[in-house]
């Protein structure tokens, strides 16, 4: 007799933790499920904005090899530009001291 009295205080505990456990999933998937949602949706943004930069990659790699010489021409522009822009800051003058030959 006592054994079934054991047996159904196990059961008792057993399902009310079920229940709960239940309960708690739920909630837990109430707010998964919307920041879910955002994760696809956000992927699917990545997705097609690569396939676009990949077809603009593309276009630019043909741009590149048919007028190839005008890229050079820019990219020699701007790199002049920056070189002298380095050139063109001023140093310090270094105080050197002239001395007198005496020979």
């Amino acid at each position: 007799m006592e054994t079934l009295i054991h047996a159904d205080i196990f059961f008792f505990i057993t399902s009310i933790f079920v229940v709960l456990l239940t309960i708690a999933f739920g909630i837990s998937m109430y707010y998964i499920i919307p920041v879910l949602r955002d994760v696809r949706h956000l992927s699917e943004i990545a997705r097609k904005e690569g396939d676009k930069l990949a077809g603009d990659i593309n276009e630019l790699r043909g741009a590149v090899k048919e007028e190839g010489t005008k890229i050079k021409t820019i990219f020699d522009y701007f790199l002049g530009l920056f070189i002298k822009r380095q050139k063109n800051i001023k140093r310090k003058p270094v105080n050197v001291q002239k001395t007198k030959d005496t020979n």
